[in-house]
């Protein structure tokens, strides 16, 4: 009995055609069967929750800002002082802050929804804008190196299980998802049911988090990215970032959704 021919591979070329054609229906029938409305001007906005227009309207963050807080502040007035005043009186213990937003209306509003309103369609959308931000502040400043490891703020077991997730990691899975960055929630945990930092001061907000957060994991040598939704005084972060150094950690950098401006800035 002859032997069976060979199976003939089908033509790349055509297969490839054959892919291309597929996604573009797909995207065709997704962008008209399922196309959203801007949760702001309830104009189309396609795949993403916000429109162009009403994307690029958000509050940005004004120029130039502090490199270790991202506050905006007047460099002209500080001589060749580099950091804010604020951060020369009570400097973070985390190496630099990257923010995307001022923290004004109509950000304020989406983060608050994101948040306490279980609106977790906006991740994609916030998660793609640190990212972006992220990969700019890397690109031109050489003194801010990519991470090793993404690591959310973490909530007490207690509050998560009453909110039903962490708002800052599902802010960092798709961070670490855009930017191929290895992420986790098991690195940094919260031990104490701290009072929430909303409303206090500034020395109450430091006091208020002593011993809130332990790393269960040595990171000795990493730097770490600590993400977050929201920066005012910073106490949350530094907190974090003493026990993650006390873990090993060779530097700690911090990404917010928004930065809170000082009063007079807004």
């Amino acid at each position: 009995m002859p032997p069976l021919p060979p199976t003939m591979a089908p033509d790349d070329s055509l297969t490839q055609q054959l892919r291309q054609r597929l996604h573009a229906m797909g995207q065709f029938f997704g962008n008209t069967l399922l196309a959203q409305s801007c949760i702001l001007c309830s104009l189309p906005s396609g795949e993403t929750p916000l429109c162009q227009d009403c994307a690029a309207a958000l509050p940005p963050l004004k120029r130039p800002a502090c490199p270790r807080c991202a506050l905006p502040f007047n460099l002209s007035a500080h001589g060749t002082q580099s950091l804010c005043p604020d951060c020369m009186h009570h400097t973070p213990t985390f190496d630099s802050a990257t923010a995307v937003w001022s923290y004004g209306f109509p950000i304020d509003t989406l983060i608050r929804d994101f948040k306490y309103g279980h609106h977790l369609y906006l991740s994609g959308f916030f998660g793609a804008h640190l990212a972006h931000a992220l990969a700019d502040a890397w690109e031109n400043n050489p003194d801010i190196p990519p991470p090793d490891l993404v690591l959310p703020m973490p909530l007490h077991p207690n509050r998560l299980k009453a909110r039903g997730f962490n708002q800052a990691a599902e802010i960092g899975r798709q961070v670490a998802k855009i930017l191929h960055l290895r992420w986790s929630v098991d690195h940094l945990l919260r031990q104490n049911d701290t009072p929430p930092q909303a409303g206090l001061h500034r020395t109450e907000r430091w006091s208020n988090l002593r011993g809130a957060f332990f790393c269960p994991q040595p990171l000795q040598g990493q730097r770490i990215l600590l993400i977050d939704d929201v920066l005012t005084t910073g106490a949350s972060l530094s907190a974090c970032a003493d026990i993650l150094r006390f873990a090993g950690a060779s530097r700690v950098d911090v990404a917010v959704l928004a930065r809170t401006p000082e009063p007079g800035q807004r």
